[in-house]
């Protein structure tokens, strides 16, 4: 190896190990960007499949065993919601899961692609939340009230506290979600502006 060589390659590894990023083109920042969203989008799709493995069979024994009729109603109506969102989810991410392509043009349209189901996840979470708070409620409020149990002050407070937070849980999940979608449109912006010009 002569002697520029062996000055090249010790340039690169302090800059390698200094954690200097080597030069980049915007083809690849964008190769990169779409193999990086894959690994959340898959994240997400495989959540929703584990969630309504869980979900689903405990909402059906909750069905079966249900005391009243609006028990019975409201856990069958949470298992349509896990149902719909998974099925939802199904849809949504259909043919976007894929991390390659064969040209930087078919990066930018998967991508493109990609915020707009995400934007569309986003607003249909916002369904979801509330269409499971008004079960909830519903559930909660004929358990508490009915007349069936005695008045409990402690299961009354356990009761809204819990559906309480877990939809502030949820909101601010949501909102996050929701400003990362507005910082990640950004970012690809950039990086098609970037190419563009």
């Amino acid at each position: 190896m002569s002697a520029p060589d062996d000055r090249d390659f010790q340039q690169w590894t302090k800059e390698w190990q200094a954690g200097t990023p080597r030069d980049e083109t915007t083809e690849d920042q964008i190769r990169h960007y779409v193999k990086r969203r894959s690994g959340l989008l898959w994240s997400f799709f495989v959540s929703d499949f584990v969630i309504a493995g869980i979900a689903l069979p405990v909402l059906v024994y909750y069905a079966v065993a249900a005391r009243s009729d609006v028990e019975r109603l409201s856990m069958l109506s949470l298992a349509v919601i896990t149902v719909a969102t998974v099925g939802f989810g199904w849809w949504n991410w259909r043919g976007v899961l894929r991390s390659s392509a064969a040209t930087t043009a078919e990066y930018l349209a998967v991508s493109a692609e990609r915020l707009r189901r995400m934007r569309l996840a986003w607003r249909i979470g916002w369904l979801v939340v509330s269409a499971q708070v008004a079960v909830f409620t519903i559930w909660i409020w004929e358990q508490l009230y009915s007349g069936r149990l005695p008045y409990n002050a402690a299961a009354e407070r356990f009761a809204w506290s819990m559906l309480g937070g877990m939809t502030v849980a949820a909101v601010i999940g949501l909102i996050i979600y929701g400003r990362w979608i507005r910082r990640d449109t950004q970012r690809f912006e950039a990086l098609r502006r970037d190419l563009d010009a």
